[in-house]
């Protein structure tokens, strides 16, 4: 692991730390006022406070916990799906796998955000329609990658000898594709947690959370631009933290690519 690498990762581990400790970390209810609105950074609140006199340190804190947890059910969502309707794709044939092929490709002809943006106007704005909306259009890229991978695997010869020892298809599916397949897809899904964390971050930016008061970093960062001249830190903070946070799993994904590439698809790892 390179000095990168290594920097990436102990960025994601400090946020990870700090978004489960934010409880004992925030000196103050991120929703409540502190005091006067706008205080610079200083003694008394460390990172100044926002237009309406919240600490903006407490909210950062909960915001990490906010935005990883939204991005990673959206990532979540997006896998699963993926995975299941690329490996039914690939196991199934014929028929079933030209409709989810047809699927996917009609669903990747919408914009992904304009897509997610569709879903949210329908389900209604807030934060669980903003993870649903994501993940389900993250779906559908996912499928097809993983459906190409599942592909790769099942040209191996192994496959076939199993399938002429009489082995059901779902056997097939859950012993060789899925397990050999595992480490590509493992890193097609760290750059898919990535997706999902501008995905989610550029929705509750736009006004899409539903609670004008939820300390996500998104949010934050659209509040902070009534105030950018006046308060650069509002709009500053938020902002840094979304774009040292994405360039940390991009990183982190380049090394789990590299480390996968090694890995033969052709081998076995039962019979």
């Amino acid at each position: 692991m390179r000095a990168r690498e290594a920097a990436a990762l102990i960025w994601l581990l400090a946020l990870l730390s700090i978004a489960i400790l934010a409880p004992l970390l925030a000196p103050a209810d991120p929703r409540q006022p502190i005091g006067p609105a706008l205080t610079p950074p200083g003694p008394g609140a460390r990172l100044g406070t926002d237009s309406l006199g919240r600490d903006v340190w407490s909210r950062m804190l909960y915001g990490a916990r906010i935005s990883l947890t939204a991005a990673m059910g959206a990532a979540l969502l997006a896998t699963s799906l993926g995975v299941a309707a690329g490996l039914l794709a690939v196991s199934a044939g014929g028929a079933l796998d030209a409709l989810v092929v047809f699927a996917a490709n009609a669903a990747l002809a919408v914009p992904g955000l304009l897509l997610a943006l569709l879903l949210v106007a329908g389900l209604g704005p807030g934060l669980p329609a903003v993870i649903l909306a994501v993940g389900l259009s993250g779906a559908p890229g996912f499928a097809r990658v993983a459906r190409t991978l599942f592909l790769q695997v099942r040209e191996s010869g192994f496959v076939d000898a199993a399938s002429a020892l009489g082995a059901s298809l779902p056997w097939v599916a859950t012993r060789h594709l899925l397990p050999n397949a595992s480490p590509n897809l493992l890193a097609l899904a760290a750059t898919h947690y990535a997706w999902s964390f501008i995905g989610t971050t550029t929705l509750t930016f736009l006004g899409l959370a539903g609670d004008p008061s939820l300390p996500e970093w998104g949010a934050m960062l659209n509040a902070g631009r009534a105030d950018l001249l006046s308060a650069p830190w509002l709009s500053l903070l938020p902002g840094l933290a979304i774009c040292l946070t994405i360039l940390a799993i991009y990183t982190l994904t380049e090394w789990l690519a590299r480390l996968s590439t090694p890995r033969s698809l052709t081998l076995p790892r039962s019979l």
